[in-house]
């Protein structure tokens, strides 16, 4: 059996990918138990330290029971593969995307569900809207360099 990409990492770097990313991660497993999640201690919506093992239908508000079950069914029945909602309020906008998780054969496994803040992205796209005119300027006065 060949190698696969994941065993050439270690528990240490996995973990420090995850926290690298500019998103909440979260893994649910197939028991609707919530197995992962990455950066505690800057998630934009804190959970109880004791979150990890628990069912996910009891990290979130109680008038959104309806609506994770729906998902979860979707996903187990193979119905379903994504699904996504925005919240927005407190000055924020959060895209909460979840996508069902399935091995080779089309069994589900789980899911993952990612938060990403859009008000972030959306300051960070401003601050940088200008950025490619340096790239271009800096490439056209290399050409012009190149040129003499």
């Amino acid at each position: 059996m060949s190698e696969r990409l994941i065993d050439r990492l270690s528990k240490e770097q996995i973990e420090a990918i995850f926290d690298a990313l500019p998103i909440e991660f979260i893994f649910v497993d197939e028991q609707d138990r919530l197995q992962f999640y990455n950066k505690a201690e800057t998630r934009a919506r804190k959970g109880p330290d004791d979150i990890l093992g628990r069912d996910i239908r009891a990290c979130h508000k109680p008038e959104s029971a309806a609506r994770t079950d729906a998902m979860l069914d979707g996903f187990k029945s193979g119905k379903t593969d994504e699904d996504e909602f925005w919240i927005e309020g407190l000055g924020t906008k959060l895209l909460n995307r979840f996508l069902a998780v399935r091995d080779k054969d089309g069994k589900y496994l789980g899911c993952i569900e990612y938060i990403l803040d859009f008000t972030a992205t959306e300051q960070l796209a401003e601050a940088k809207k200008d950025a490619y005119k340096l790239v271009v300027s800096e490439a056209g006065a290399k050409d012009l360099e190149g040129s003499h």
